[in-house]
């Protein structure tokens, strides 16, 4: 297919000879004005017909390069949107796992915590039994000695 720049100039050039063969017709007498001027109008015509083909073969060519990169975009969109779907399911499995084992370690901090404080409540209780002890051994201590 030609570039519009060298259809331009091939056109320019066969309109020209084709005006100077016209005017060597008329010129020779081989043809009347009238027909050379309504076969330069045919002719114009047929040109404006050929370059509106050629706009329209134009035009249908980016139409169908843009409709081909629209159906790429649109496959590259459907897959993105099911590896993020993919993703969306992933990160909801995650974010289950976390919340459980967060709640399983909130429950296992709350037993050690609170085996904690019952070891503190036993060892107070202990204590309080090992200081009564050593103050019946210290009477009975007193009493021995007296």
């Amino acid at each position: 297919m030609l570039s519009p720049r060298r259809l331009a100039a091939t056109g320019a050039l066969l309109s020209a000879l084709v005006a100077a063969v016209l005017v060597v017709l008329v010129l020779a007498g081989l043809i009347t004005l009238g027909a050379a001027a309504a076969t330069a109008a045919f002719l114009v015509a047929l040109a404006a017909l050929a370059f509106l083909v050629l706009i329209v073969r134009r035009v249908d060519g980016k139409a169908h390069r843009i409709d081909l990169r629209l159906k790429k975009y649109e496959a590259e969109l459907a897959r993105t949107t099911t590896a993020l779907k993919s993703l969306d399911t992933r990160l909801d499995l995650l974010v289950r796992a976390v919340e459980e084992s967060a709640a399983r370690r909130a429950d296992d901090l709350g037993a050690i915590l609170a085996s904690l404080g019952e070891d503190r409540v036993n060892a107070m209780a202990r204590a309080r039994e090992l200081e009564e002890l050593r103050e019946e051994v210290r009477a009975l201590a007193k009493d021995a000695a007296v």
